[in-house]
C-alpha cells in the first residue's frame, strides 16, 4: 500500500492537480465531476485531486464553479448551478493492465458504529466502477457487492469505529462472480440508490495499491514469440548474405 501521510482530525485542503500520482506509484489518479456512472466519464469542468478535506489523509475532488472557482470535497453529491444533483468521482489509472488479485484499496469517512451492519442510508455510499482494456466498464460494483469486501483497519487512525477500511479486489471480484480479469482501474463514486441528495456527507479515499502486471494473454505471448524468432531469422539471414558478399570480394581481388 502507498500510504498518502499520517491521518489527522485537523486537516487542510491541498490541491494535488489533474492528474496526480503518488510517488512510486505504477497508476494516476484523476479527479472527476459531473460523473455519469453509466459511462464513467465526467461533465467537464476544472476539477483537482484534493488531500486533507476532513482528514490530512483523505483523498477527494475539489470541483470547479461556472466562475472558476473549486469547492474543495470528498466522494459525494453536490448540486451545480441549475439544481442538478451531480457527482464526483476519482478514477485511479494504472499504466498497463494489471492482476485485481493484486489490489487493495483503503477507504475512509463512512460514519460507522459498531453495530453497523451495512453503510448507513443518510450517507453515501461507495460504488466502484471496473474498468478493462481502453477503460471500458467491465462492470459496476454497488455498495451491496461491496460491504463484504471490507476489512475494519485496527485503531482507524484516530476516526470514529469502523470508520477507516480496506477493500479486497479478491474479495470483490469473488462477490461480482468475476475470474481474474485483468484491469486497467477503476472509478470511485457515491452510490445514490437509496435516496441520498447533496450537499452530502462524502467519503474518502486513503491510498490505492500498486498492481502486479497482468500476464499477457496465451496469442499475445504467442506473438511475441513468432515476433522475436521472426527477427532473429532475419538477422541470420542478413549475416549469411553479408558473409556471402564479402567472399565474393574476396575472390574479386
Amino acid at each position: 500500500m502507498l500510504f498518502l501521510s499520517a491521518s489527522s482530525a485537523h486537516a487542510v485542503a491541498t490541491l494535488l492537480g489533474n492528474p496526480y500520482t503518488p510517488s512510486g506509484a505504477n497508476f494516476s489518479i484523476y479527479a472527476i465531476q459531473g460523473l455519469d456512472p453509466s459511462t464513467g466519464h465526467g461533465s467537464g469542468g476544472s476539477p483537482q485531486v484534493n488531500r486533507g478535506v476532513e482528514f490530512d489523509d483523505g483523498l477527494g475532488v475539489s470541483y470547479s464553479q461556472p466562475n472558476g472557482n473549486l469547492t474543495n470535497f470528498g466522494l459525494g453529491l453536490y448540486s451545480d448551478a441549475q439544481h442538478q444533483i451531480q457527482t464526483t468521482g476519482l478514477r485511479v489509472q494504472y499504466n498497463t493492465l494489471v492482476d485485481p488479485f493484486s489490489l487493495t484499496l483503503r477507504l475512509e469517512d463512512f460514519d460507522l458504529g459498531a453495530n453497523d451492519r451495512f453503510f448507513r442510508s443518510d450517507k453515501v455510499e461507495p460504488g466502484i466502477l471496473i474498468l478493462g482494456a481502453n477503460n471500458t466498464i467491465l462492470t459496476n460494483a454497488l455498495p451491496t457487492d461491496i460491504w463484504s469486501a471490507l476489512t475494519v483497519v485496527p485503531g482507524g487512525q484516530g476516526h470514529g469505529f469502523s470508520d477507516v477500511l480496506d477493500l479486497s479486489f479478491t474479495q470483490l471480484f469473488a462477490n461480482l462472480n468475476l475470474q481474474n480479469t485483468p484491469i486497467r482501474g477503476f472509478v470511485l463514486y457515491p452510490d445514490q440508490t437509496r435516496g441520498e441528495r447533496p450537499n452530502s456527507d462524502p467519503y474518502f479515499m486513503v491510498s490505492a495499491g500498486n498492481g502486479i502486471p497482468a500476464i499477457p494473454e496465451p496469442p499475445t505471448y504467442f506473438a511475441g514469440i513468432a515476433a522475436f524468432v521472426f527477427a532473429l531469422l532475419f538477422h541470420v539471414q542478413q549475416a549469411r548474405k553479408r558473409k556471402r558478399l564479402i567472399v565474393t570480394r574476396n575472390r574479386l581481388h
